[in-house]
């Protein structure tokens, strides 16, 4: 099943996903505050996680900056 991954500011850059069956989950990217779409695919894949699509940036209003799809790794 695809979610949606997003990418926040939090003191350093983090992922969020709001995972149906695991509720929400965050994954620090250990960037500063630039987002780095190579660093936050990385840190979702130690986390079980596959990128499914590119990264996109939103609109200012958004809830966050940037996001992607992802799937848990094996499905």
């Amino acid at each position: 099943m695809a979610l949606t991954a997003r990418a926040e500011y939090h003191s350093d850059s983090h992922i969020y996903i709001d995972d149906p069956v695991d509720g929400p989950l965050g994954y620090c990217t250990g960037t500063d505050e630039d987002f780095d779409p190579a660093a936050a695919t990385r840190a979702l894949e130690q986390g079980g996680w596959r990128v499914t699509g590119p990264w996109t940036k939103t609109p200012p209003t958004a809830e966050a900056p940037f996001i992607t799809t992802v799937e848990r790794a094996g499905e």
